[in-house]
């Protein structure tokens, strides 16, 4: 550049009528030149002069095309991330799925109908597209990344979701994900689904909240059939999460201070629920016990911080929200 502004003012000089006489007068038709500006003030007006505004000319097109390269770039790289997730999510509550396969593919066809929001970990970019064709983008966040990469589930917001379910292909690489997974983020609740059944208690140990043998499930659901068909339809049909009004499932509700059953007996609950709402209580969780209790005794009192494990459809189920005050499920907050 400095030769060759060197070089235009040395032809320059040599003509009267040329404007351009010192290098700071070359620099400046050199800036207009190569930004396409063309101001018209200066202009070479010999010979040599005039060979050298060609070469300007020419590596303009050069400066243009290396910045609208380089906008280029950084755009679609900037679309590139966000496809991949890695501009994060603000999801809060919400469910991490950890491990694309069928049965996770199955598990989110099953929370959908729920309205929670759910982030999943992929780690194959053509997985991407086919989730957000099949799932839609208002509830989901996909993001891409090795596994191992936990920092990148910073990006999902992993520190404030509420479950993480982790369904990997190799159930020794899952409890080794499990054990990271706990030290980087202790908070959400941890739900493991393994191919077999012998090393369920070692996950519990691991401090995983939920074990289940995908065998162990499907095992149970087919004796079931053989013996029993018609009980195996409907457990299915309650398990599965409702898709329209009048599908009946089961669901759970926190029992709070403003619980009109809290601190009742079962059986004044149960009455009144099938009574007044048209559902039946079919159990509690017993918060202080941890345990599950189907059909408990009458006598036995509904305390604050248990759940209600009602049978109801979807239209019940907006009426209870509304007199309980809390959503449905284990993620609900407050309403």
């Amino acid at each position: 550049m400095i030769f060759l502004n060197s070089l235009l003012v040395y032809f320059e000089r040599q003509s009267d009528q040329s404007d351009i006489h010192t290098l700071s007068d070359a620099f400046w038709f050199m800036a207009a030149t190569l930004a396409t500006v063309g101001y018209g003030d200066l202009i070479p007006v010999t010979t040599g002069g005039t060979v050298i505004g060609y070469i300007f000319i020419i590596s303009s097109l050069g400066v243009i095309g290396y910045l609208i390269s380089t906008a280029t770039n950084y755009i679609f790289k900037i679309m590139e991330e966000r496809k991949l997730g890695h501009h994060g999510t603000s999801f809060t509550n919400h469910i991490l799925i950890i491990g694309w396969n069928e049965f996770s593919r199955l598990v989110v066809e099953e929370l959908l109908p729920t309205s929670k929001k759910i982030g999943i970990f992929v780690n194959n970019k053509d997985d991407i597209d086919r989730l957000y064709a099949q799932f839609g983008t208002e509830n989901i966040f996909i993001l891409y990344a090795d596994y191992s990469n936990f920092d990148m589930l910073n990006k999902l917001n992993a520190s404030k979701a509420s479950v993480a379910f982790i369904s990997l292909e190799d159930d020794a690489e899952a409890l080794l994900y499990v054990l990271d997974f706990k030290k980087f983020y202790p908070q959400p609740t941890i739900v493991v689904s393994l191919l077999k059944s012998k090393l369920k208690e070692t996950f519990q140990a691991a401090g995983v909240t939920y074990v289940l043998a995908r065998n162990e499930i499907a095992s149970k659901l087919v004796a079931s059939y053989i013996f029993e068909p018609d009980v195996a339809d409907m457990n299915l049909e309650l398990i599965s999460t409702s898709k329209f009004d009048e599908d009946n499932d089961i669901q759970e509700f926190l029992v709070t201070e403003h619980n009109p059953f809290a601190h009742k007996n079962y059986i004044s609950a149960f009455t009144a629920l099938k009574k007044d709402y048209q559902v039946v209580l079919l159990g509690l969780y017993k918060t202080s016990l941890k345990k599950v209790w189907t059909n408990p005794a009458d006598d036995t009192i509904i305390e604050v911080n248990d759940y209600l494990i009602i049978l109801a459809n979807r239209v019940t189920k907006k009426k209870l929200v509304i007199d309980f005050g809390v959503d449905e499920g284990r993620l609900s907050k407050k309403s």
